[in-house]
């Protein structure tokens, strides 16, 4: 089965103290994607255990397509984390290592289909293990899809370098204020200290020394109640973000990120993009979970915004 959008990287389970959710951002990105009407397929890895089977179960249950998602050897179980959110509904992890998704292989048959694809994300903290760095290197030698890449800088996961490295393989690099701040910094001093993006002009300067430095054209920094902005080889765009109760954060950057990649391999208008992922990340933001189902009158808006009519591969999702 062939499927629009690709997306590479970890699938697992967070444990928060709602329960146990399924998670990974490329994972969450994947399941948005399909609720926008685009069809996706996840290259990942899961272990050989009731963990596993379950998660597989939930992801084909949200119609995304599991054909690269492989079993790993023994000894490597299914990805876990351990969140936990503060008052404010912000969350931390404790992510185990190694599990399957530090070992996903890229096979043949997943680099003749992404390279008939629209997009591909890939994030960084998938890269933390040698082996998915060579294999993710495979995919991005691929050519055709619109690449993005989802930073999130998690000590210990958080070599600036690497992230750099990466970046310039990206057409839409997507971060948030404190980590562009954070990266600026370093390419300027060599020290990866916080400097967080305050205002508009901070972030366009971030932004700006970012590009320079990977080549990156686009760049998008997300700053969570405040909204987010588009950088576009020196042109700034901004919107702001819908006030909402928070009940927590976890999959509310990655609902974002779906959008946007609709929006932008749709050829959406820019201020349109990002007010859309911006709704959309607040909605996720005011729920339980990674994703939660969205209301059918809001996915009919999201789409017609975002110029993101179902496809023709793209399943429906039955009622849970």
């Amino acid at each position: 089965m062939n499927t629009e959008f690709y997306a590479f990287g970890e699938i697992l389970w967070d444990c928060l103290p709602t329960g146990r959710h399924a998670g990974g951002a490329p994972f969450n990105v994947a399941c948005h994607l399909v609720q926008l009407g685009v069809s996706s397929s996840l290259i990942s890895s899961v272990g050989q255990d009731a963990l596993g089977d379950e998660i597989l179960e939930l992801a084909q249950r949200n119609g995304v397509n599991l054909d690269f998602i492989s079993r790993a050897r023994p000894g490597l179980a299914t990805g876990t984390v351990l969140a936990t959110i503060d008052a404010l509904g912000n969350a931390t992890y404790d992510i185990v290592q190694p599990v399957a998704w530090d070992e996903i292989t890229v096979s043949d048959a997943a680099l003749q289909a992404v390279s008939q694809a629209g997009a591909l994300i890939f994030g960084s903290l998938a890269s933390r293990s040698p082996y998915n760095l060579e294999q993710l290197g495979r995919l991005l030698a691929v050519k055709g899809p619109l690449r993005f890449f989802d930073v999130n800088l998690r000590p210990p996961y958080a070599d600036p370098a690497r992230i750099v490295q990466l970046a310039a393989h990206a057409d839409v690099l997507k971060l948030n204020h404190d980590e562009v701040g954070q990266l600026a910094a370093w390419l300027q001093t060599g020290e990866a200290r916080p400097n967080p993006a305050e205002d508009a002009e901070a972030v366009a300067a971030a932004c700006a020394i970012l590009s320079q430095a990977t080549g990156t054209p686009r760049i998008c920094v997300t700053m969570g109640s405040a909204g987010a902005a588009l950088w576009d080889r020196g042109s700034l765009v901004s919107a702001s973000a819908p006030k909402v109760a928070v009940q927590d954060t976890v999959g509310a950057g990655d609902s974002f990120m779906a959008a946007l990649m609709v929006g932008l391999t749709r050829g959406a208008e820019t201020q349109t993009v990002l007010e859309t992922a911006c709704r959309l990340g607040a909605y996720v933001a005011s729920q339980a979970g990674a994703i939660p189902r969205l209301p059918p009158e809001m996915v009919r808006e999201l789409r017609g915004k975002l110029g993101a009519g179902a496809s023709e591969t793209a399943p429906e999702i039955p009622a849970p």
